[in-house]
């Protein structure tokens, strides 16, 4: 039987604790901000309403015997669907997921009055792969793993304070544009995103504009990044500690090629 728990109003399967540990709280908290539908039916979640929380975990173990976990979680309302935690066994592959991007022109303004257009990319994955390695904390794999391409992690989620912060990563990171409109970040070899972009279409022929005469792009990602195709909203991630930051070259080989 369940042992269920409650946070607010938010009911949630106690067995979740065996996998976040003294995390399990504040992921049961962010579960419920990113969500805006119930996962049961297709009508909308209210506010501080009674909800239930359902978890879906795909467990794996790599040939160097890390756990690998990946969470799915569904917030559906009180009435529609009991808390619950699955587990599921599934053999080791390399594991593909899907980004969820925006991109964006920001502008920043110098303490002489100059202003400077800085093309951004934002993005994330659809779910969040988490690993632990011998009996260690949960950790992040996207985070981890851009961290170590000298990412810079980013407490606040207030754009000036990301420009002011953010720094050139590793040399081994890049994002090109090819001459067919293929966007590609890339770093020490492995395309980490990548995007078909329109020349002709006005919003991308403004971003190629901005990118090839800064000659740089701000990359934002991390995991909880709240993405549309309209906004984009940073608050739950730099809650989280899962905000990462950083400049990369940009090269236009069309340009070059022209």
């Amino acid at each position: 039987m369940n042992r269920l728990a409650t946070t607010g109003n938010i009911t949630w399967d106690g067995r979740l604790e065996d996998f976040k540990g003294s995390d399990t709280t504040q992921y049961v908290r962010t579960a419920v901000d990113l969500a805006r539908t119930c996962g049961a039916c297709p009508s909308e979640l209210t506010p501080g309403g009674p909800v239930s929380l359902v978890v879906e975990i795909m467990q794996s173990t790599a040939p160097d015997g890390s756990e690998f976990l990946t969470f799915t979680d569904f917030v559906c309302h009180r009435w529609c669907s009991d808390p619950a935690v699955v587990v599921r066994q599934t053999p080791w592959e390399p594991h593909e997921m899907s980004p969820i991007a925006v991109r964006a022109v920001f502008t920043q303004k110098s303490s002489a009055g100059r202003t400077r257009a800085v093309p951004v990319l934002a993005y994330t994955l659809d779910q969040v792969l988490s690993f632990r390695e011998n009996g260690s904390e949960m950790i992040s794999a996207l985070v981890s793993l851009l961290l170590s391409r000298g990412f810079q992690l980013a407490m606040s989620a207030d754009y000036s304070a990301i420009l002011q912060q953010a720094q050139p990563t590793a040399t081994n990171c890049t994002c090109t544009l090819t001459p067919a409109g293929l966007l590609r970040f890339s770093s020490a070899g492995e395309v980490l995103y990548r995007e078909q972009l329109n020349p002709q279409d006005a919003d991308d022929a403004e971003w190629i504009t901005a990118a090839t005469a800064a000659g740089r792009i701000l990359i934002i990602s991390g995991d909880y990044l709240n993405i549309t195709d309209t906004s984009l909203d940073l608050r739950t991630a730099a809650r989280r500690g899962t905000l990462v930051i950083g400049t990369v070259p940009f090269n236009d080989s069309a340009q070059k090629s022209a």
